[in-house]
């Protein structure tokens, strides 16, 4: 039981963690945003940050972080979710199924939302 506990304390914490990262990760999106220009016009193909030192990051780059946050997100919660649960012990097909549609409804959700937030950002086009 107490290492029960303990992995569910390390999940918790790492989730905490995780949403802190994906915080600080939006905020630092939202500083180096186009959008913070004046200057800047908003047209088709001229996405990405105009600050000199970030030219080198590119839409593959932004696409690979929100895709990064979307699993370690999902995966973090679907573990909590499941490890709080007790339920299809016997029939360890359908809790196997039920685990994965629960990650790939969290995963494509957060990868919405992460995608969402870079096309208003104007970090990708």
């Amino acid at each position: 039981m107490k290492s029960f506990q303990s992995i569910r304390h390390f999940s918790i914490f790492s989730l905490v963690f995780l949403l802190f990262l994906t915080i600080a990760s939006s905020i630092f999106a939202y500083q180096v945003s186009p959008l913070r220009d004046a200057s800047f016009q908003p047209n088709s193909a001229n996405g990405g940050s105009l600050i000199v030192w970030m030219q080198g990051v590119t839409e593959e780059h932004w696409l690979l972080l929100a895709n990064v946050i979307a699993v370690s997100l999902s995966t973090n919660l679907t573990f909590i979710i499941w490890q709080a649960r007790k339920f299809y012990h016997n029939n360890k097909w359908l809790s196997f199924i039920l685990m994965t549609v629960t990650w790939v409804m969290l995963f494509g959700s957060f990868r919405f939302i992460s995608i969402g937030y870079l096309l208003m950002q104007w970090l990708v086009d």
